[in-house]
């Protein structure tokens, strides 16, 4: 059993509420098919964005940002990664304050598994952590020791 599979076993899905007004039910097996995604399109085309926030306003924050840490921790394909990435930085980077602090305070439990992202899309990973770092010393040594090359991501 995988790790992502885990995390939404630990949350009562029918019980939060989703982007599109129904119950997040669905929202679990969409964060499974997203983690086994085997390209960007196939996990782009899960539409999650959609359901995991209203207009730029997480729902229900903490199930998804957990969830999404969890599957960022296991093997997944660059184009699933880079989606679960710019996912997570719209959850913790989002201008409702109350939501990005939940969200951030969920992401900042796996923090270390950020730092250790693929290197192709390490760049992703750093605009995650630009958002939630609180030690930002550690931020800035990771990235000038050469741990974290900036460079543009590959086009997938």
């Amino acid at each position: 059993m995988r790790l992502v599979d885990v995390e939404i076993g630990r949350y009562d899905w029918s019980a939060l509420r989703c982007g599109c007004g129904k119950s997040a039910e669905h929202l679990a097996d969409d964060l499974r098919r997203l983690a086994a995604a085997q390209s960007r399109e196939e996990a782009c085309a899960l539409g999650i964005e959609n359901h995991a926030m209203i207009q730029s306003f997480p729902q229900e924050p903490a199930a998804p940002v957990a969830v999404l840490m969890a599957a960022l921790s296991g093997d997944l394909t660059p184009g699933a990664r880079v989606v679960c990435l710019d996912l997570l930085l719209r959850l913790v980077d989002t201008d409702d304050e109350d939501s990005a602090e939940a969200c951030q305070a969920v992401a900042r439990q796996g923090i270390w598994g950020l730092y250790l992202d693929h290197p192709d899309l390490v760049v992703y990973a750093y605009l995650v952590l630009r958002a939630f770092e609180t030690d930002h010393e550690r931020l800035r040594a990771c990235r000038d020791s050469g741990l974290i090359t900036l460079r543009e991501p590959a086009p997938s």
